[in-house]
């Protein structure tokens, strides 16, 4: 194998396909990224059987071939090479020269013919999404996904189609995050439940363009997303996800709304006193057309307050200080609404004008 790439581009593809790069597998091939030179460009491609990436970049390819080579050895050099040509050159015993200008590489490969292929998929469902859509999905999501591993099934994102609605709900037991978008065309109803490190690796790569548009392909147990350079393969998760929709509460007898920023900001200045002794509860007590947010752990206490439009009789609950700033930051909109029927019920926010973004949580004792 022999190929000149620029070293930049090269850079940024080795970059984009190492997020799916085993680290200290027992298996080398896994540690590895596989370079495959071929009519005018490098393919290089990253597996560690969970996830799977792969991109390309253009070349000039004098000799077609392939080789495995170490990810963060292959990383390394070509991050540290001038912004230049390179030359990569490969033999049958995988002995591998890397060159640019006066840097001059030899490093040992490895044989491509033992490196693991990415699963082929049949399709058993297929959606179109642009690129900013998934990213911003994600994003409203992906914090709400458990990192409890003894309950697998809440370490995924749901991906429901329902009548060429996308529906993508996160939940760890202690709150959800739900996200409605609307899809183009016809669709097939089906669930499909995504690793949330899947999509947090994706939302790295996925550049976020308007322009962009994203293919998913989803099979019995893996999903395969196209588009923007790069084909991205995950396992997903078996089994049925939690029937979600009978927590929402259908009627509130509480509605408050405030400004989104301000209640923000008021939150944030609850943070500097925060430790986990106290499990991070912070007191909203709604009523006087005021919100009063209240705080006092072993670092010290604060009191604070918002303006609402809340007249009602008092009423005090408490939550985890960190689910509560993890929905309020992701409310787009001037205006937040809570929606919550009790002190021990769970609360809704929303934007009033928005209803694709629906963040639930749940109540701590006070």
């Amino acid at each position: 194998m022999k190929f000149y790439c620029d070293t930049q581009k090269l850079n940024d593809a080795i970059s984009i396909v190492s997020k799916a790069v085993a680290v200290k597998s027992p298996v080398p091939h896994l540690e590895g990224i596989l370079l495959s030179a071929k009519g005018g460009k490098l393919t290089l491609t990253a597996n560690n059987l969970e996830i799977s990436i792969k991109t390309s970049v253009s070349a000039n390819v004098s000799e077609e071939g392939k080789i495995v080579l170490n990810s963060k050895m292959l990383s390394d050099i070509v991050r540290k090479l001038p912004q230049d040509v390179c030359e990569i050159i490969s033999n049958e015993k995988n002995n591998v020269s890397i060159n640019c200008l006066n840097a001059d590489y030899k490093i040992v490969g490895l044989s491509a013919d033992e490196f693991p292929q990415p699963p082929e998929i049949e399709a058993e469902s297929k959606i179109k999404i642009k690129s900013s859509d998934l990213k911003e999905i994600i994003g409203k999501t992906l914090f709400a996904v458990s990192v409890d591993n003894t309950r697998k099934i809440f370490t995924g994102s749901l991906y429901e189609i329902e009548n060429n609605v996308l529906n993508v709900v996160a939940i760890d037991g202690y709150r959800l995050a739900l996200v409605h978008h609307v899809l183009e065309g016809e669709n097939n109803n089906a669930k499909f439940i995504i690793p949330g490190k899947t999509q947090g690796e994706l939302a790295k790569i996925l550049s976020g363009s308007e322009e962009s548009i994203i293919s998913i392909f989803f099979s019995k147990n893996y999903a395969l997303i196209e588009g923007e350079n790069i084909v991205f393969t995950s396992r997903l998760i078996e089994g049925e996800f939690f029937a979600y929709k009978n927590t929402i509460p259908k009627e509130s007898k509480n509605v408050i709304k405030t400004e989104t920023r301000a209640f923000l900001k008021a939150i944030e200045r609850v943070e500097p006193i925060i430790d986990e002794v106290s499990k991070n509860c912070v007191r909203l007590t709604f009523g006087g057309g005021k919100i009063l947010i209240k705080c006092e752990t072993v670092l010290g206490k604060v009191n604070d307050s918002v303006e609402c439009d809340y007249y009602e009789e008092d009423m005090e609950i408490g939550f985890n200080y960190r689910y509560l700033h993890d929905a309020v930051s992701r409310c787009d909109g001037e205006e937040l609404e809570m929606r919550v029927n009790s002190p021990i019920n769970p609360m809704i926010l929303q934007n009033p004008e928005d209803e694709s973004f629906l963040y639930l949580v749940l109540p701590v004792r006070i």
